[in-house]
């Protein structure tokens, strides 16, 4: 009982500070984020250990019935990341809209000074194994299932298996 209201207290504090959260939508208090930042669907979860870095107008956006299992990452900067329906990511998973990346005509000095930024999207009914990094820029269609421990960079289409570092694919889904 005591657990239930503190947790109604921190949705409560996360709303006031701008945070759109649908019904039944749970962010565990250990989760840090800007709360501004945030809009989860209908019975979208944010479990705990995890971070959202976020400033300006960076976003995450999260569907309903969508979850981030325990201890993911998102360095989402000024970006967008949009989670559609249905999507599970499993635990360990990182999310960049902020990277650091390093073009083929850059001096050797100025590597810590070259940054990509890109928005991600991820379709509906997704599945995100343990572990998977995904790069900015990446765009995850409807139906896909990615194996742990993959690396996404660019456009994995809709219906099928990808694993792998970079990711690729693997069979199609039914």
């Amino acid at each position: 009982m005591f657990e239930r209201l503190l947790l109604l207290l921190w949705h409560g504090w996360l709303r006031l500070r701008g945070a759109h959260l649908a019904r039944g939508a749970r962010i565990h208090p250990s989760v840090r984020v800007a709360p501004a930042a945030l809009t989860l669907g209908a019975h979208a979860r944010l479990y705990w250990g995890g971070d959202v870095l976020c400033h300006g107008d960076g976003a995450l956006q999260l569907g309903a019935h969508s979850h981030f299992a325990p201890y993911f990452y998102c360095l989402i900067g000024r970006n967008r990341l949009t989670v559609g329906e249905r999507v599970a990511v499993g635990p360990r998973c990182m999310f960049f809209c902020h990277s650091n990346g390093i073009p083929p005509d850059v001096s050797r000095g100025d590597f810590i000074d070259c940054h990509v930024d890109a928005d991600i999207r991820i379709g509906n009914n997704v599945f995100i194994g343990a572990g998977v990094t995904v790069l900015p820029g990446s765009d995850i269609g409807d139906n896909v299932m990615v194996a742990a421990g993959a690396v996404v960079r660019g456009s994995l289409p809709s219906g099928y298996l990808y694993a792998g570092v970079p990711a690729r694919k693997i069979k199609a889904l039914c």
